[in-house]
């Protein structure tokens, strides 16, 4: 089999991988309130209120669950199976996937009433949920990558003003992903879980996660196209090796 062959095969996978977490990040939120109206629900304070967000009508009373949980399970599969550019970021990145699903897993407190309450008394955090503390170490996990791994690609781009150009694009967005949700944990404090500021909040915090998949893609091909000119495989290195293992 032709090994080129296979490095361009595997070089799509990746794009089409990375644009189907970044549209499914950017689709959450929206599909979360756009379905929650078509049932008639109100547009919720917070995106995990969509959990119980209920309607007493029909026979499905929580009707927008399952697209909260479904769109979280797909992400957090995706996230734990991508191969990043080194093992760290492959950690990083795997760890972010199970905190998402974590979120789904892990329903958001009820009147007061959290099923995992007695998990938390353990380690004295009884003010937060598991639901929460999985959605914050998830965005945390990922903003580490953003942070502190996007040299491990960016290091084999060797045009200075394209490296310094997503170097920035990555700085903005992971600080605009930080700050959001921070502003969302600060307001859902202070307000006590209602005002739709929060929810705003959290929706700028989500699609700066997905804007940095597609800037990404845009870095991966330039990448790509300057190993190409040094004759160097344009693949993660354990993508490679995982590769070569089943040929």
């Amino acid at each position: 089999m032709d090994i080129n062959h296979v490095d361009d095969a595997i070089v799509r996978s990746y794009r089409e991988l990375r644009t189907r977490i970044g549209v499914a990040a950017l689709a959450f939120p929206l599909v979360l309130v756009v379905v929650g109206l078509l049932w008639g629900l109100k547009v919720q304070a917070t995106l995990s209120n969509y959990y119980f967000a209920e309607d007493t009508t029909r026979v499905d009373l929580y009707p927008v669950r399952l697209w909260f949980c479904g769109i979280l399970f797909f992400v957090g599969f995706f996230l734990y199976r991508y191969q990043g550019f080194s093992k760290n970021e492959n950690i990083w990145l795997s760890a972010a996937g199970l905190f998402a699903v974590g979120v789904a897993i892990f329903p958001m407190s009820y009147n007061g009433k959290d099923e995992y309450g007695f998990v938390l008394a353990w380690i004295g955090l009884t003010m937060f949920s598991l639901h929460y503390i999985c959605a914050i170490l998830a965005f945390a996990c990922i903003a580490v990558v953003i942070v502190w791994y996007a040299d491990d690609s960016l290091s084999e781009l060797k045009d200075q003003a394209a490296y310094k150009w997503f170097k920035a694009a990555y700085f903005i967005i992971a600080a605009f992903m930080v700050a959001s949700i921070a502003l969302a944990i600060a307001l859902n404090y202070l307000h006590h879980g209602q005002g739709s500021y929060i929810l705003a909040a959290e929706w700028a915090g989500i699609w700066a996660f997905g804007a940095y998949w597609f800037v990404k893609n845009a870095e991966m091909t330039r990448v790509a196209q300057s190993m190409r000119k040094r004759g160097i495989a344009p693949l993660a290195p354990q993508a490679r090796r995982d590769v070569l293992n089943m040929l």
